[in-house]
Parts: structure tokens; sequence; C-alpha cells
């Protein structure tokens, strides 16, 4: 079922599904020592995060979640483990609370790196690292026109056969992207770190992926989802890993690739339009929250960094000024995200009648309300208590005051040693205040 909501999401759509966040990112084209800086935000049909506005307009850096055409930047990858397609350099911007800003780029895995970096308010750059840097580069299935992505790589100077970055090479690129952002001003004053994605190509010619060749007899038929397809899905889902057959305990009768979607009836086209919106997923305290009118999934909801009770809040309030209150089905998922594993934690549609029930009676909503929840006791954060408060006030039950009391008793004896080593009255208010009592 969830499957079939997902895609029916996601049917019309044409943006990328990138594995990570949503991020901003920047183009840079090298050939034979020439660098040419890709054009700027206004030719992109992107829009903003929220969190990244400022470094955007500072960058001219679209999101990677555009529409996939206008990316360029096909991505087959289902692990983490497999090989890129692309030069991958990372990007960072550090704000003090000063407002003073340090860009930095860095390429390769420690210690192997070669990191620049632009000091804002002076305009220094700086070499702070230029180690040899062996990248794994995927060198059979990605063609820049006609041509293999690698071997154009290898053509433009950028690399060696072996994958090595041309060290000279980065320099002139390094040093080229930092004197184009000394020229933009620089806007940012919030104390944070900032991330993005810089992709080096040879040229802005259309990349294309190897398509692997397939026996079939040829026979069409209708996948569950409706799509007319030659062949069922065979390959584990990118973004969507809790439906994926990477462990037979949790198979369909143990089955795998094309035998594990043909159970599910999932055609090879039905499974690209499965996956959870980046636009609309949100991190909240460690978790992956997704937020779906299935109605109309035009509706934007807004990230309030305020935790899932205001959150929920302000999605009820936007689709309350809709003209068809009563058509509302908003979807909800939590999925706990642990490297490539994915564990979907909640599942729920609410209506709008559900929703006005829910919050008749809150006229005021604290800063992270169900996130005192969270165990943090230990280096792993517990979710356990959290995700049962939740669930049941998603689903309209009452939650025992005994089950709340007994945690909260559990949470002062742990935190209270702590405020009887304060001799100060004051700090002792605000340690409370902080602990979130």
């Amino acid at each position: 079922m969830l499957a079939y909501e997902l895609f029916s999401i996601n049917k019309e759509s044409t943006t990328n599904d990138p594995r990570g966040g949503s991020q901003p990112i920047k183009k840079i084209f090298f050939q034979n020592d020439k660098v040419t800086i890709d054009k700027d935000l206004e030719e992109y049909t992107s829009e903003y995060l929220e969190k990244t506005k400022q470094l955007q307009d500072w960058l001219q850096m679209p999101l990677n979640t555009i529409d996939k055409k206008e990316l360029n930047l096909p991505d087959m990858r289902v692990s983490f483990a497999q090989p890129s397609p692309y030069i991958e350099v990372y990007g960072n911007v550090k704000t003090n609370k000063n407002s003073e800003s340090v860009l930095s780029i860095t390429i390769g895995k420690k210690p192997n790196i070669i990191e620049y970096s632009l000091n804002v308010p002076t305009g220094e750059i700086t070499q702070n690292e230029n180690s040899k840097v062996r990248l794994k580069i995927d060198d059979e299935n990605y063609f820049l026109k006609n041509s293999n992505l690698f071997t154009a790589y290898v053509d433009s100077g950028i690399l060696d056969k072996d994958g090595t970055i041309n060290n000279n090479a980065f320099d002139l690129i390094s040093r080229k992207f930092l004197e184009y952002a000394k020229t933009r001003p620089c806007n940012l004053t919030k104390q944070e770190n900032l991330r993005f994605r810089i992709y080096i190509l040879p040229n802005n010619s259309e990349i294309k992926v190897k398509e692997k060749e397939i026996t079939t007899d040829g026979d069409l038929f209708l996948d569950y989802f409706g799509n007319t397809s030659s062949e069922y899905a065979s390959t584990p889902t990118t973004t969507t890993k809790f439906l994926s057959y990477d462990d037979k305990a949790f198979t369909i009768n143990c089955k795998q690739k094309s035998d594990f979607y043909k159970n599910l009836g999932i055609g090879k086209g039905s499974l690209q339009k499965i996956f959870r919106p980046k636009e609309k997923t949100f991190n909240i305290s460690g978790l992956e929250w997704t937020f779906v009118d299935i109605s109309d999934n035009k509706h934007k909801f807004r990230n309030t960094g305020k935790g899932i009770l205001t959150q929920l809040y302000e999605n009820y309030k936007i689709l309350s000024k809709g003209g068809h209150n009563e058509q509302v089905n908003l979807k909800i998922l939590c999925v706990r995200v642990n490297q490539a594993k994915q564990e979907l934690l909640i599942d729920e549609n609410l209506t709008m009648k559900q929703m006005s029930k829910m919050f008749s009676k809150i006229d005021e909503i604290p800063f992270s309300a169900f996130e005192v929840l969270i165990d943090k006791s230990n280096k792993n954060p517990l979710w356990n208590t959290y995700l049962y408060v939740v669930k049941n006030f998603l689903s309209g039950n009452t939650i025992p005051k005994e089950f709340l009391l007994t945690y909260f008793t559990k949470l002062l004896r742990h935190k209270i040693f702590d405020w009887i080593k304060i001799k100060n009255n004051t700090e002792q208010i605000e340690f409370f205040s902080k602990s979130e009592f």
C-alpha cells in the first residue's frame, strides 16, 4: 500500500531523487587548463531551502532536487560502496558568532585530501592540504555525449588513468571558484555550518547511463500500478530502502531481484517513481519525517525546526487554508536512516477532521514538546518513548499519566546529580530551563 501511495505522489514528478538530503550544488567545467563556472541560479528552475537561501544566492547554486534533465547528473548507484560517476568536491561554509565566514572545499578522504579555503572577510585564499588523491570513479556505465565519461575526464587533464587527481589542475579549479566567491556579496549572518557539493565535469554535454542488456521474450504486461512494462524491476531502491530485498529475512518468500518485485507487481518503470519527496522531508531530532497531502501533493510545508508537534500544527494550518478541506489526506512517514539502511517507524494518514480534533484543545505548543521524550543519556539516542507518544497522539489515543510520570521521574533522577553540583542559584535555574523541565 505504501509503495503505491509513494508512486501516486511522484507519478507526474520529474524531480531528481538524490541519495541523502536536498542540498545546493555547483558545476565547474574543466578542459585542458581552462576552468568555466556554471551558469547563474536564475537560469535554473530551482527553489530555495530556507536554511541555505543566502548560501544559494551567494554562490548561485541550484538544489540537487531540480528536474532530472535540467540537472543532468544521473546517478544510478544503489549502494554507498559503488564508485561515483563524478568528481565530487565537498564544500563547507562555517560562520562564527561575529558573522565571519570561512569557505572550504575538499576532495578525497582523510588523510589523503586536498583542501582550499577562503577567509571571506579578508579575501585570503589558503591551500591547507595537498596530498595525492586517488578517486574511485565508475569507468564503464556513464557517457558524456558519445564518449565514456571516465575517458573524458582523463582526456581533460583532471585525472590520470588510475583515477588520481592532477593537483595542478585542481589548484586552478579551486582558485577560480574561490575568486568567483570573492566577487559575490556574502550575506551569511547566522552562526552555523552549511554544506554543498561541487561537481567537476569535462563539459556541459548530456550525460547518459549505459543501459544493461536484458533478455526478455518481449511480452508486455500491466503491472499492479497500471503501467505497461516488458520486465519487472530488478535492482534495489536507491532512497527507499525499507522497500528492498537487501535482507532475505524481510522479503516475500525470501525472493530477490526481479522475483521480489514480481511478487509485488512492480514493473521497472514504476520503481523509479517510488521514493520519498526530498522537498517534503525534514530532519527532526535525527529522524526523517515526510509530509504529503495525498489529495493534493502541491501543498508546500515549511520546516519549523521546533519539533514534531509544532510541525504537525503548522502543516494543519496550511491545509486549513484550502477550499476542499474534507478531501485532505495527510501522509506522515517517519524513517530512521542508518548509513545505507532505512527503518520505517511511522506510517500514518490523517484527515482534516482528525487534525481538527487533535489540535482543538491546544492553545500553545512548547518548543520541542515531544522531543523531551528522546532518551539522550547514552551515546546513541533512544526514540522508543518518543515514538510511542507520537504514535498514540496521531491515533487519537490518550497517553497514560502513569507512563509519563514514570518516564519523567527517570529523567529527573538522571539530571538531578548534575544540578546538585551547581552552586550558583541563577545557573541552577538556567540548568533546569535547558533540561526542558
